[in-house]
């Protein structure tokens, strides 16, 4: 069978984007709930045009791929999960790309250099994971639930400054 010509093919568009959660995601229970928030959106019929399919995902920070005239469709969907199971879960868009090499290389690479320096600047006496910086201010995830539940939010957020006035 002789194959399609590139003018024929579907066109795909690449999605990277990190999950910051309370506990670990496992890859199943992401899809899963991808799958009902996108039938739940859009229906079974919408859902299906969207072509959605996890190239990568590491728990933390992963890969979609979609068809490339859904795509706010899809970081739609992406933005109304905030729950996968009993773990609160903000997912970021972090870009769109139209290859996986240049999604990867633009920005799951950068995030992982964050990541890194992230450590770095945590030395609050809360005891808790760091899970995201922008610009000068720190999202933390606290060991301690109550602190979260009492005020009914995801994070805690911190300044670079005072961090440096805590120290």
């Amino acid at each position: 069978m002789k194959p399609l010509s590139p003018t024929l093919r579907d066109k795909y568009r690449y999605i990277a984007f990190v999950v910051s959660s309370e506990e670990r995601v496992t890859v199943s229970s992401f899809i899963k709930e991808l799958t009902e928030a996108s039938l739940g959106l859009f229906g079974a019929v919408g859902a299906s045009a969207f072509a959605i399919k996890t190239i990568s995902f590491d728990g933390f920070k992963g890969l979609l791929r979609c068809n490339y005239k859904h795509v706010d469709q899809v970081r739609a969907v992406l933005s109304s999960i905030s729950r996968i199971g009993n773990a609160r879960i903000c997912i970021v868009v972090l870009g769109t790309a139209g290859s996986i090499r240049s999604a990867t290389e633009k920005y799951l690479q950068i995030e992982e250099k964050l990541r890194r320096n992230i450590s770095s600047y945590v030395t609050v006496p809360v005891s808790g994971r760091a899970v995201r910086i922008r610009g000068n201010e720190i999202d933390i995830i606290p060991e301690d639930k109550e602190i979260t539940d009492r005020a009914d939010v995801h994070f805690i957020g911190i300044t670079v400054c005072d961090n440096e006035r805590l120290i």
